[in-house]
């Protein structure tokens, strides 16, 4: 069975920017954890709230284990 994903999204404190982050959930695991790339820098985006398309653009790579650091 392959991999599962998953996002997250954090409000980013006194800022107008939201934190997305991909999770993974690996068939020998029961939880979801923070997707990381070889050299442990996380799969995330940093995203205005103000930014509609690029929250969904954002969001649908995650769920489809494709979300570039950006």
């Amino acid at each position: 069975m392959p991999s599962k994903y998953g996002v997250r999204i954090y409000a980013m404190p006194d800022s107008d920017i939201i934190l997305i982050k991909q999770t993974v959930k690996r068939p020998e695991s029961l939880r979801y954890v923070v997707d990381a790339l070889e050299g442990g820098t996380h799969r995330e985006a940093h995203i205005n709230v103000d930014d509609t398309a690029g929250i969904t653009d954002a969001v649908r790579q995650a769920l489809r284990g494709e979300l570039r650091v950006r």
